[in-house]
């Protein structure tokens, strides 16, 4: 599985869980342990870290993706 760390307005956070909730747990659930998100945060830092230098090299296919934008 994939984890996305989302930030989004007040005003839509709850409409965002709901939609989240109607979904299989077994595809999509949500992680409110924070401390399972360490590991996602700290990755993620990392990668925008290397994004802010330059490096895409985190990503699949980034050349195909950026010759699309």
């Amino acid at each position: 599985m994939k984890t996305i760390l989302l930030e989004v307005e007040d005003t839509a956070y709850q409409t965002i869980l709901d939609f989240i909730k109607l979904l299989p747990e077994s595809r999509c659930h949500i992680l409110d342990e924070p401390e399972l998100l360490t590991d996602e945060q700290q990755h993620i830092q990392h990668c925008l870290m290397q994004i802010k230098q330059g490096d895409y090299s985190e990503f699949d296919d980034w050349e195909t993706v950026k010759n699309t934008l």
